[in-house]
């Protein structure tokens, strides 16, 4: 088996149970001692020894990986999968398709993001990562860009005057009391819609699985209607009822078979729903939230680097100029945290105006429930008319005599 485990995101009880084993040496892990040693209900003797031939052909675990098959092998048996040699290959394939397709997805929102952003989109930087041709992107980006100066590094001098002598501090105090109540707020929509998200995952999740549940009643009905079986009259006496709903049910896979297939455009539409859209929203917000932190860390670094310059200040006795020489870098710390806060302003303006998309999103949901309820109620409507017309077939085709059942009819 070609797949390499030996990597990557294996389970930590995969990991414990590898080195519990090479403390006595791995080679010593043979056949005669696995089986007694994983044997139970779901895992018999026959199982692990598909198991065991399907990773090594030898009479011992021969590496990491080896054993780390096994255990995977073992998981999926458990799970009910017929074990084979391409098992395994298949299962990390999909796997990977999974994760891969997930990193597009990612990768997309992101990029949608940027280029959404009013400031951000027309950057060189953002320009050359979406036209870049080649290979080592990230690279070139490095060398390309290293020298450049951030926004406040940029601004012009006339706005890093020193002497300024407008009083920002009751406007500082005020915008980090807005800026902390505002993130609070972002932080409580970030939560909630983290909520709406799993809540509608897992009602997807449920609707998955209740399409496959009607894809397999077709295929029951399926077979009912195909059975060969032949009964005599020993068994049903005077009527023809099972030989006459046979026939009539050979039409009502058809109906819900579609129903099968419109539950999973429905899923498929809101996946895109909740994965193109809300998923954006959501990792908006968590990068706001993650600015946020970044900027409450600097905020503090800012007032410890204060309170320490004042306490030098104190224990100095020596000091003749009135203006301490690490007077002028905390000024510009503190311009530079105030440039900081303004952009975390902008962005939090950003973030206030991306939120129209979740009503965006509750339509698009509502739109798609609509068509889902139409297309399942002319569907249920269709499969409604055949059993009535099943019914009167074989109500018409029956010779029983129904004199002793007339109580039952309406």
């Amino acid at each position: 088996m070609p797949v390499d485990l030996s990597g990557g995101s294996i389970p930590a009880i995969y990991r414990d149970l590898y080195e519990m084993i090479n403390l006595h040496g791995l080679e010593k892990l043979t056949f005669t001692i696995f089986v007694p040693l994983f044997e139970s209900d779901t895992l018999t003797q026959a199982v692990l020894n598909q198991i065991w031939y399907s990773v090594t052909k030898s009479s011992s675990i021969g590496s990491r990986n080896d054993f780390y098959k096994c255990l995977a092998l073992m998981a999926l048996a458990q799970q009910g999968k017929t074990i084979d040699e391409k098992l395994l290959d298949n299962y990390v394939n999909r796997v990977d398709k999974e994760f891969i397709e997930e990193r597009r997805r990612s990768l997309k929102r992101y990029l949608l993001i940027l280029c959404r952003h009013p400031t951000i989109y027309d950057a060189e930087i953002i320009k050359f990562f979406l036209t870049f041709q080649g290979t080592s992107c990230g690279d070139n980006m490095k060398a390309t860009y290293k020298n450049v100066l951030d926004e406040f590094s940029s601004e012009s001098q006339s706005s890093l005057n020193l002497n300024d002598n407008i009083d920002k501090c009751g406007e500082d105090y005020d915008s980090i009391r807005m800026f902390r109540a505002s993130q609070t707020h972002i932080s409580f929509l970030h939560q909630q819609l983290n909520q709406i998200r799993r809540c509608l995952k897992s009602i997807n999740e449920k609707n998955f699985k209740n399409a496959n549940d009607f894809a397999n009643l077709g295929n029951n009905l399926q077979a009912l209607a195909s059975d060969s079986t032949s009964i005599d009259r020993w068994a049903t006496g005077p009527n023809d009822y099972w030989p006459t709903i046979q026939i009539g049910l050979g039409s009502l896979p058809i109906e819900i078979n579609a129903i099968s297939e419109r539950v999973n455009e429905q899923c498929k539409r809101n996946d895109e729903v909740i994965n193109d859209h809300l998923d954006m929203l959501i990792e908006l917000l968590q990068g706001y939230n993650d600015l946020c932190k970044r900027l409450e860390e600097t905020l503090e670094n800012e007032r410890k680097a204060i309170q320490k310059a004042n306490n030098q200040q104190r224990r100095s006795s020596t000091i003749t100029d009135t203006t301490p020489k690490n007077d002028i870098s905390l000024e510009i710390l503190e311009k530079r945290n105030r440039h900081a806060l303004q952009c975390v302003q902008i962005e939090t303006q950003l973030v206030y105006a991306n939120l129209e998309a979740f009503v965006y999103i509750l339509s698009s949901l509502g739109n798609s429930q609509c068509k889902g309820s139409s297309d399942f109620f002319n569907i249920w409507k269709s499969f409604a008319d055949e059993i009535s017309r099943l019914g009167q077939t074989y109500i018409t085709k029956s010779p029983i005599d129904r004199r002793d059942t007339t109580v039952y009819r309406k």
